[in-house]
């Protein structure tokens, strides 16, 4: 990015837009890519990267029916989802059977569906005591 500055970076997208004019995912990827390099680069102003930024955002809705960006985003959520229920059913147990805890981590751990986490948590959020909870965790 040495040299660069919004006016060059701005006449780069213009230029991509009209060479890629038939190809909207090619120039999602590169508008995408534009960013993250824009974005770690220290050598251009605030002022400027903000500029350029606004007009990177003119193509999010391309970025936004990208495969791959889909993909991405799909399994972020997923991994997100399955941290969360872990963690619920972890402080469930905690807070109701602290003596299960460690089989409840061994138990989380090894179970990598988001269904099946959130029929675990039902199953011990309605048991009636540790000796169902002991034998849901095993």
């Amino acid at each position: 990015m040495a040299g660069a500055n919004a006016q060059l970076v701005l006449r780069a997208i213009d230029e991509m837009v009209e060479y890629y004019q038939n190809d909207d995912i090619t120039l999602a990827r590169e508008l995408r890519w534009m960013g993250i390099i824009l974005r770690r680069a220290t050598i251009v102003p605030a002022e400027e990267k903000r500029m350029i930024e606004e007009r990177l955002s003119m193509y999010d809705d391309l970025m936004e029916k990208d495969p791959k960006m889909r993909k991405i985003r799909a399994e972020s959520e997923a991994r997100g989802e399955t941290r969360t229920l872990r963690m619920t059913i972890l402080l469930l147990v905690k807070g109701r059977f602290p003596a299960l805890v460690e089989q409840a981590q061994q138990r989380v751990k090894r179970t990598t569906s988001v269904d099946e986490l959130k029929q675990l948590f039902e199953q011990l959020a309605s048991a009636s005591d540790e000796a169902a909870v002991r034998s849901l965790l095993l």
